[in-house]
Protein backbone atom coordinates (compact mmCIF):
# COMPACT_ATOMS: atom_id res chain seq x y z
CA UNK A 1 0.00 0.00 0.00
CA UNK A 2 1.22 3.71 -0.69
CA UNK A 3 0.61 6.36 1.51
CA UNK A 4 1.18 9.91 -0.05
CA UNK A 5 0.08 12.54 2.65
CA UNK A 6 1.13 15.63 3.93
CA UNK A 7 2.62 15.24 7.32
CA UNK A 8 3.36 18.81 8.27
CA UNK A 9 2.16 21.88 6.29
CA UNK A 10 5.41 23.77 6.89
CA UNK A 11 9.20 24.86 4.94
CA UNK A 12 10.90 21.34 6.13
CA UNK A 13 13.41 20.56 3.13
CA UNK A 14 16.00 17.90 2.89
CA UNK A 15 15.24 15.78 5.67
CA UNK A 16 17.14 12.88 7.26
CA UNK A 17 15.26 10.91 9.69
CA UNK A 18 16.08 7.93 11.79
CA UNK A 19 14.53 6.10 14.60
CA UNK A 20 16.14 5.43 18.67
CA UNK A 21 14.09 2.55 20.14
CA UNK A 22 10.39 4.46 20.02
CA UNK A 23 11.21 7.88 18.90
CA UNK A 24 11.66 8.83 15.30
CA UNK A 25 14.36 12.00 14.67
CA UNK A 26 14.23 14.27 11.43
CA UNK A 27 16.46 16.86 11.08
CA UNK A 28 16.27 19.65 8.19
CA UNK A 29 17.81 22.32 6.15
CA UNK A 30 17.53 25.74 7.68
CA UNK A 31 20.17 27.94 5.62
CA UNK A 32 20.23 31.35 6.96
CA UNK A 33 18.30 30.80 9.93
CA UNK A 34 19.69 31.16 13.56
CA UNK A 35 19.25 29.53 15.48
CA UNK A 36 19.98 26.59 13.47
CA UNK A 37 19.86 22.64 12.48
CA UNK A 38 16.42 21.82 14.05
CA UNK A 39 16.15 18.17 15.32
CA UNK A 40 12.69 17.19 14.80
CA UNK A 41 10.67 14.17 17.28
CA UNK A 42 7.84 11.98 16.96
CA UNK A 43 6.46 8.68 18.24
CA UNK A 44 4.19 7.62 15.04
CA UNK A 45 5.69 9.83 11.71
CA UNK A 46 2.83 11.80 11.87
CA UNK A 47 2.87 14.27 14.68
CA UNK A 48 6.07 16.34 15.34
CA UNK A 49 7.53 18.66 17.73
CA UNK A 50 10.86 20.79 18.28
CA UNK A 51 13.10 18.80 19.85
CA UNK A 52 16.89 20.62 19.96
CA UNK A 53 18.65 23.00 17.81
CA UNK A 54 22.07 21.99 16.98
CA UNK A 55 23.68 25.17 17.20
CA UNK A 56 22.87 28.69 18.17
CA UNK A 57 25.54 30.65 15.27
CA UNK A 58 28.12 29.20 12.98
CA UNK A 59 30.37 32.63 12.94
CA UNK A 60 32.22 31.54 10.34
CA UNK A 61 32.38 35.29 8.87
CA UNK A 62 30.34 38.61 8.68
CA UNK A 63 27.51 37.61 6.80
CA UNK A 64 26.81 34.69 9.08
CA UNK A 65 26.46 37.67 11.44
CA UNK A 66 24.21 40.72 9.68
CA UNK A 67 27.59 42.70 9.65
CA UNK A 68 28.37 43.24 6.04
CA UNK A 69 25.26 44.35 5.32
CA UNK A 70 24.18 41.58 2.83
CA UNK A 71 23.82 38.49 4.92
CA UNK A 72 23.59 34.75 3.56
CA UNK A 73 19.94 34.31 2.78
CA UNK A 74 19.05 30.75 1.44
CA UNK A 75 23.04 29.94 2.09
CA UNK A 76 24.10 28.71 5.23
CA UNK A 77 23.18 24.91 6.33
CA UNK A 78 21.89 22.55 3.59
CA UNK A 79 20.90 18.71 4.00
CA UNK A 80 21.84 17.05 7.17
CA UNK A 81 23.11 13.66 7.42
CA UNK A 82 21.29 12.22 10.84
CA UNK A 83 22.90 8.91 12.30
CA UNK A 84 22.59 7.79 16.01
CA UNK A 85 25.90 5.25 16.43
CA UNK A 86 27.79 4.30 19.41
CA UNK A 87 25.03 5.21 21.45
CA UNK A 88 25.41 8.95 20.15
CA UNK A 89 23.72 10.84 17.48
CA UNK A 90 25.75 12.26 14.77
CA UNK A 91 24.94 15.04 12.37
CA UNK A 92 26.67 16.30 9.33
CA UNK A 93 26.29 19.29 7.06
CA UNK A 94 27.29 21.84 4.52
CA UNK A 95 27.25 25.03 4.43
CA UNK A 96 26.76 26.97 0.77
CA UNK A 97 28.30 30.47 1.78
CA UNK A 98 31.68 28.82 3.97
CA UNK A 99 32.17 25.92 1.29
CA UNK A 100 32.74 23.93 4.88
CA UNK A 101 31.41 20.72 6.32
CA UNK A 102 30.16 20.74 9.99
CA UNK A 103 29.92 17.58 12.17
CA UNK A 104 28.84 17.84 15.37
CA UNK A 105 27.56 14.93 18.20
CA UNK A 106 25.58 14.82 21.49
CA UNK A 107 24.34 11.95 23.85
CA UNK A 108 21.27 13.27 23.50
CA UNK A 109 19.16 14.47 20.56
CA UNK A 110 17.70 17.43 22.89
CA UNK A 111 21.98 18.18 23.32
CA UNK A 112 24.02 19.75 23.86
CA UNK A 113 25.39 19.25 20.73
CA UNK A 114 29.59 19.57 20.21
CA UNK A 115 31.19 20.33 17.15
CA UNK A 116 33.83 18.56 16.18
CA UNK A 117 37.05 19.29 13.08
CA UNK A 118 36.03 18.21 9.26
CA UNK A 119 37.93 19.01 6.82
CA UNK A 120 36.28 18.68 3.45
CA UNK A 121 33.01 19.96 1.16
CA UNK A 122 30.34 17.25 0.79
CA UNK A 123 27.34 18.44 -1.48
CA UNK A 124 24.10 16.90 0.29
CA UNK A 125 25.97 14.38 2.23
CA UNK A 126 24.98 10.92 3.49
CA UNK A 127 27.00 9.02 6.44
CA UNK A 128 27.07 5.18 6.52
CA UNK A 129 28.76 3.96 9.75
CA UNK A 130 29.40 0.42 8.44
CA UNK A 131 29.22 -3.01 10.46
CA UNK A 132 32.99 -2.96 10.34
CA UNK A 133 34.03 0.12 12.11
CA UNK A 134 34.53 2.14 8.97
CA UNK A 135 32.73 5.19 7.66
CA UNK A 136 31.95 6.83 4.50
CA UNK A 137 30.11 9.46 2.67
CA UNK A 138 28.49 9.60 -0.27
CA UNK A 139 27.97 13.13 -1.61
CA UNK A 140 27.97 14.61 -4.94
CA UNK A 141 25.94 16.93 -7.93
CA UNK A 142 24.97 14.92 -11.08
CA UNK A 143 28.39 12.72 -10.12
CA UNK A 144 27.53 10.86 -6.54
CA UNK A 145 30.65 10.32 -4.49
CA UNK A 146 31.78 7.76 -2.32
CA UNK A 147 34.39 8.67 0.51
CA UNK A 148 36.23 6.76 3.16
CA UNK A 149 36.80 8.79 6.00
CA UNK A 150 38.72 8.59 9.59
CA UNK A 151 36.96 6.97 11.87
CA UNK A 152 36.34 10.64 13.39
CA UNK A 153 35.05 12.13 10.22
CA UNK A 154 37.93 14.65 9.94
CA UNK A 155 39.34 14.05 6.72
CA UNK A 156 39.51 11.44 4.24
CA UNK A 157 41.04 8.46 5.30
CA UNK A 158 44.24 7.78 3.67
CA UNK A 159 44.26 5.20 0.59
CA UNK A 160 41.01 4.81 1.74
CA UNK A 161 37.87 3.65 -0.75
CA UNK A 162 37.24 6.95 -3.20
CA UNK A 163 34.73 6.31 -6.29
CA UNK A 164 32.68 7.69 -8.34
CA UNK A 165 29.14 5.41 -7.75
CA UNK A 166 26.45 7.01 -10.04
CA UNK A 167 26.97 9.49 -13.11
CA UNK A 168 24.66 11.50 -15.20
CA UNK A 169 25.21 14.00 -17.95
CA UNK A 170 22.09 15.26 -18.14
CA UNK A 171 20.90 18.88 -18.09
CA UNK A 172 19.87 19.60 -15.07
CA UNK A 173 20.51 18.95 -11.68
CA UNK A 174 20.94 15.44 -12.25
CA UNK A 175 21.24 13.28 -8.90
CA UNK A 176 21.64 14.42 -5.73
CA UNK A 177 20.32 14.54 -2.15
CA UNK A 178 22.53 11.17 -1.16
CA UNK A 179 21.05 8.80 1.54
CA UNK A 180 23.04 5.68 1.73
CA UNK A 181 22.11 2.69 4.07
CA UNK A 182 23.30 -0.99 4.62
CA UNK A 183 20.16 -3.74 4.85
CA UNK A 184 20.52 -7.05 5.20
CA UNK A 185 24.07 -6.82 3.83
CA UNK A 186 23.31 -4.70 0.65
CA UNK A 187 24.25 -1.14 0.28
CA UNK A 188 20.93 1.50 -0.91
CA UNK A 189 21.66 4.73 -2.35
CA UNK A 190 18.07 6.74 -2.30
CA UNK A 191 18.55 10.61 -4.28
CA UNK A 192 16.27 12.47 -6.47
CA UNK A 193 16.87 13.35 -10.08
CA UNK A 194 15.70 16.03 -11.62
CA UNK A 195 16.48 16.14 -15.81
CA UNK A 196 15.75 19.38 -17.39
CA UNK A 197 12.24 19.48 -18.59
CA UNK A 198 10.96 16.68 -16.44
CA UNK A 199 9.67 15.94 -13.13
CA UNK A 200 11.86 15.47 -10.24
CA UNK A 201 11.88 11.73 -9.00
CA UNK A 202 13.49 9.38 -6.52
CA UNK A 203 15.69 7.07 -7.49
CA UNK A 204 16.81 3.55 -5.63
CA UNK A 205 20.28 1.95 -6.33
CA UNK A 206 21.43 -1.11 -4.56
CA UNK A 207 25.10 -2.80 -4.51
CA UNK A 208 26.39 -5.99 -2.90
CA UNK A 209 29.76 -4.25 -1.78
CA UNK A 210 30.84 -0.48 -1.86
CA UNK A 211 33.27 -1.76 -4.29
CA UNK A 212 30.74 -2.78 -6.70
CA UNK A 213 27.79 -1.55 -9.17
CA UNK A 214 24.69 0.06 -8.17
CA UNK A 215 22.00 -0.79 -10.03
CA UNK A 216 18.85 0.96 -10.30
CA UNK A 217 17.13 4.04 -11.09
CA UNK A 218 13.39 5.79 -10.21
CA UNK A 219 10.94 4.90 -8.27
CA UNK A 220 9.11 7.50 -7.33
CA UNK A 221 8.07 10.42 -9.65
CA UNK A 222 4.76 12.34 -9.74
CA UNK A 223 3.33 15.89 -8.72
CA UNK A 224 1.93 16.41 -5.05
CA UNK A 225 -0.84 18.18 -4.56
CA UNK A 226 -0.99 20.21 -7.92
CA UNK A 227 2.56 21.06 -7.91
CA UNK A 228 4.65 20.04 -11.02
CA UNK A 229 8.18 19.69 -9.75
CA UNK A 230 7.60 16.37 -7.98
CA UNK A 231 8.86 14.77 -4.96
CA UNK A 232 12.35 16.30 -3.34
CA UNK A 233 14.92 14.53 -1.34
CA UNK A 234 13.92 12.62 2.02
CA UNK A 235 15.40 9.59 3.74
CA UNK A 236 13.89 5.95 4.87
CA UNK A 237 12.96 4.76 8.24
CA UNK A 238 11.48 1.62 9.60
CA UNK A 239 9.03 1.37 11.91
CA UNK A 240 9.34 -1.49 15.81
CA UNK A 241 6.66 -3.40 13.67
CA UNK A 242 9.21 -3.87 10.68
CA UNK A 243 7.51 -1.41 8.13
CA UNK A 244 9.58 0.76 5.64
CA UNK A 245 8.34 4.79 5.11
CA UNK A 246 9.91 7.04 2.65
CA UNK A 247 9.77 10.65 3.76
CA UNK A 248 10.05 13.45 1.33
CA UNK A 249 9.41 17.28 1.37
Amino acid sequence: MVRNNPIIWADYPDLDIIRVNDIYYMCTTTMHVFPGGEILRSRDLLHWEHCAYVYDTLGEHPGQRLDDGKGIYGQGMWAGSLRHHGGKFHLVFMCNDTHSAYYFTAEKAEGPWQRHPMAGFYHDPSILFDDDGRVYIAYGNREIHLTELESGLSAPKEGGLDRVILRDECQGLGWEGSHLYKLNGKYYLFGIHWPKGSCRAEGCFVADSLEGEFRGGEILSQPFHGRGDGPAQGGIVQTPQGDWYLMVF
